[in-house]
């Protein structure tokens, strides 16, 4: 019986729904104070990706049952509700809107002319009905005449919609302020960001690193659609032969001298434009508990790896170099100005020819090695990032 049901048109369900409840659970915990120490950043790490792992569920499941396709579209509608009030709170406040003070948030409010309130809601609203194009058949048709992907898959349509708003969302900051919200030196002191123990780090990057790596699993489809080998297939990661170990290091090596000539070049034009460039000491502050010899490993190695296996992994098959190279890029601008989102769009498009012709894994060598070498030079006191 249970074989007949597990073969049967229910496996999906018997596979999703305890994984749904599983990441739902995960998700409560992480947004109360239940669990704490080593436990509790585990599941806060977790929780940072578990909307997005039910969405992906949902979505699979709503190629099968109409309801569990209404579901995951108002599931990824919360999604997208939750990231425009964080985004619309961090370009109006950042500094108040982070410090949990809502009597000090509505007074700040009631001050501000509504010509810049408005901007702030145009421009926010604007990103979330762009992402709302996903939904587009005639865009999904245009687009799929140069992307491999389905235009009528209707998981291919939900990722389009995540993909396009984490493109547009995390650049409304930067395009209103002129700046990125965390290259505020009131936000950093109110968060104590620059204050933290060199090497306190560690913990929170492999933690991080763990549940990325099991939410791309389930983004492609572990389970639902693919086994285990299918599915490193599609995510591109492979055992490296020792050629692409060298080509890895080699091209990290060379990226770096690369972009150092690169970001000299886009500062001095930025700062002829009158632009705002990155400042030095406010993005280095971001880093600092990065900065000793093994949290400088851990850190290059989860962001090597995390970020190629979802960006390079999941993404960039479906969508194309381009869009994996723009998330890529967007993603940075919490933390970076024009001029250094220009250049992590620039590197991730490097990072995306280099898993086109290789894998995932050569491109993830190349990510971690090009951090490293970055890390070690900054604590060396050579360079800032």
């Amino acid at each position: 019986m249970i074989e007949r049901l597990w073969q049967g048109r229910y496996r999906d369900l018997l596979i999703a729904v305890p994984v749904i409840v599983f990441f739902l659970i995960l998700l409560a915990l992480s947004g109360s104070e239940v669990l704490g120490g080593d436990l509790g950043e585990f599941v806060l790490a977790g929780g940072m990706v578990a909307p997005f792992v039910i969405l992906a569920f949902l979505a699979y499941t709503g190629e099968t049952y109409r309801w569990a396709r209404y579901t995951a579209v108002l599931w990824l509608l919360g999604i997208l509700f939750s990231i425009w009030v964080v985004t619309l709170m961090i370009t109006l406040a950042p500094v108040i809107s982070l410090s949990g003070d809502e009597a000090a948030l509505d007074a700040f409010l009631e001050t501000q002319p509504p010509e810049s309130m408005g901007l702030v809601l145009l421009v926010s609203l604007g990103a979330v009905l762009a992402s709302l194009l996903g939904f587009s058949r005639w865009l999904r048709g245009l687009l799929s005449r140069v992307l491999p992907f389905n235009p009528d898959s209707f998981a291919h349509t939900i990722g389009l919609v995540c993909v396009i708003a984490l493109i547009v969302l995390p650049l409304v900051p930067l395009a209103v302020n002129g700046n990125a919200p965390f290259l505020d030196a009131g936000l950093q002191e109110a968060l104590g960001i620059g204050s933290e123990e060199p090497g306190s780090s560690v913990k929170l990057d492999i933690f991080t690193l763990i549940w990325t790596t099991v939410a791309s699993f389930f983004f492609v489809g572990l389970w639902v659609r693919k086994d285990l080998s299918a599915t490193l297939s599609r995510l591109g990661l492979v055992r490296p032969s020792a050629r692409q170990v060298a080509l890895g290091v080699a091209a990290g090596i060379l990226l770096v001298g690369a972009f150092t000539v690169i970001d000299d070049l886009l500062v001095q034009l930025f700062v002829a434009c009158g632009i705002t460039v990155t400042d030095e000491t406010l993005v280095n502050n971001l880093f600092i508990a990065s900065f000793t010899p093994l949290a400088a490993l851990v850190a290059s190695v989860a962001a090597g790896f995390g970020e190629e296996l979802s960006v390079r992994g999941v993404i960039q098959p479906r969508f194309g170099i381009l869009l994996a190279a723009l998330v890529f890029a967007s993603l940075h601008a919490y933390q970076y100005a024009w001029d250094g989102v220009i250049e992590v769009f620039l590197i991730g498009l490097c990072f995306g020819v280099l898993r086109q012709y290789t894998n995932t894994s050569t491109s993830a060598i190349a990510h971690g090695v090009y951090d490293l070498v970055l890390f070690s030079l900054i604590m060396a006191g050579i360079t800032t990032i």
